[in-house]
């Protein structure tokens, strides 16, 4: 695999991450920055509450897409790839990392029979944990 290569695989998965935790991208970018950390532990506890709406809707795309796009610029800007790239990868990403955790969070309910909070739970330490791999220079 390419350097360019690795980079955009990089730039797509942390982007991806915004798709199911549309503040957490932001948050595993910035991790000194406690304001994010605030925001994304306020929005996994916030996603485990009844009647809030799915993320596949307009308005829960059109946020992830916003923050995809970000951490892709972020990403690229860090890798020294073009940032207007970066970002329509990781709008894209951030698109298709919702629908993606979305689905896949309802079938783990599904098959393990675990409630819904409890998969948002795994999905939020999914999320993390690839977030730590993918921002680990030395790994990839």
């Amino acid at each position: 695999m390419t350097n360019a290569t690795r980079d955009l695989a990089v730039i797509a998965g942390v982007s991806a991450i915004a798709g199911s935790r549309a503040t957490l991208a932001p948050a595993l970018l910035f991790p000194e920055n406690k304001v994010l950390s605030m925001m994304a532990a306020g929005e996994a506890y916030v996603d485990k509450l009844p009647g809030i709406g799915d993320r596949i809707e307009s308005a829960g795309l059109i946020g992830r897409s916003i923050s995809g796009a970000f951490a892709g610029a972020v990403v690229s800007k860090r890798k020294r790839r073009n940032m207007w790239l970066g970002a329509l990868v990781g709008a894209a990403a951030a698109c298709a990392g919702a629908y993606v955790t979305y689905y896949a969070r309802k079938k783990f309910g599904q098959i393990t029979g675990t409630p819904d909070p409890i998969a948002g739970l795994v999905e939020d330490v999914a999320m993390i944990c690839l977030g730590s791999v993918l921002l680990d220079d030395d790994r990839i």
